[in-house]
């Protein structure tokens, strides 16, 4: 870990070696000397990089590079981009490792396993560069969970038909991983920032992806427009105290005080008649939708029979 933190300073004081450098040439264009002295710090990035990278595999941490494709974002952009991509990361993993949730429920441990930690940042631009503790397998070709992770928000923010990739994401990751995935397109959308990200092992790149600003509010929209919807039966006692035969509409209450409405097509009708106030047992179609944007809840009834107690 020591030679890790060493080429860690190396790297910063270099990428900072460089920034003064860019900074006294747009005053000194004509300078052969500082053009010179640019290139051969940038080479030297160059190289410490690719030890850094090296260092951190024999420590078993992959290398995440994660930059901003807009010249000058703020910070509150800047931090809103990384921060939900992390959180979009560790949902994905948790639920690849745990199974797929409708909320998300990330363990300390599962956190502490997906944890980007900040190395250095790039000279002259809005880039950062994270390391991450990563499975080894014999196999090299064999992804992990936060490969497969990576993989699938990547894909999704990259995906052209997404209510496609979207109903395939929550088989495999759930309800939980797509709204924090929307977080992340949304935090992109509203900063009007794109973002390349690459994840390495040494010398090795296990993926990539570059997302421009567009993409993401396309994204966002469309996640703000898909909801998921499930439907129960239930079976009620409960008092008829209203119903509309022109509209279509019921009024139940139920022993509890609860009162619930709801459309009906043939459960009251003059072949079906009903009393007013009257006891009932009441057979309830429940349908449940949930935006993937909002992860909020709307919950309609339609009445499929009433039997009179």
């Amino acid at each position: 870990m020591s030679l890790l933190v060493h080429l860690q300073d190396k790297i910063r004081t270099t990428g900072a070696a460089i920034s003064r450098l860019e900074s006294q040439l747009t005053l000194h264009p004509e300078s052969i000397g500082l053009s010179a002295n640019i290139l051969s710090m940038k080479k030297l990035h160059l190289n410490l990089e690719a030890d850094f990278a090296k260092a951190a595999d024999a420590l078993g941490l992959d290398v995440v590079h994660y930059r901003i494709l807009e010249g000058n974002p703020t910070a509150k952009s800047l931090s809103n981009s990384v921060g939900t991509f992390q959180e979009a990361l560790t949902v994905a993993y948790d639920a690849l490792r745990n199974g797929p949730k409708s909320r998300r429920s990330p363990s300390p441990m599962v956190r502490a396993e997906t944890e980007l930690r900040v190395a250095y940042s790039y000279p002259g631009s809005f880039g950062m560069v994270f390391t991450v503790p990563n499975e080894r397998f014999l196999i090299p070709e064999m992804q992990s969970y936060f490969d497969r992770a990576a993989e699938i928000i990547v894909r999704i923010g990259k995906a052209e038909s997404h209510k496609e990739i979207i109903t395939e994401a929550e088989a495999s990751v759930g309800h939980a991983t797509l709204t924090a995935v929307y977080d992340w397109a949304k935090a992109n959308a509203q900063g009007r920032i794109g973002t390349a990200i690459e994840w390495r092992r040494g010398e090795q790149e296990r993926g990539q992806a570059l997302i421009q600003s567009p993409e993401f509010e396309a994204l966002a929209e469309s996640l703000e427009r898909i909801s998921t919807r499930t439907d129960e039966t239930k079976i009620i006692l409960a008092t008829l105290v209203g119903a509309d035969v022109k509209s279509l509409r019921f009024h139940l209450v139920t022993e509890g005080d609860e009162d619930i409405r709801g459309k009906f097509s043939d459960a009251i009708s003059e072949s079906q008649t009903a009393d007013l106030p009257g006891k009932y047992r009441a057979i309830l179609r429940k349908s449940t939708e949930v935006t993937y944007a909002t992860d909020e809840e709307k919950v309609s009834y339609f009445l499929e029979k009433l039997e009179q107690l």
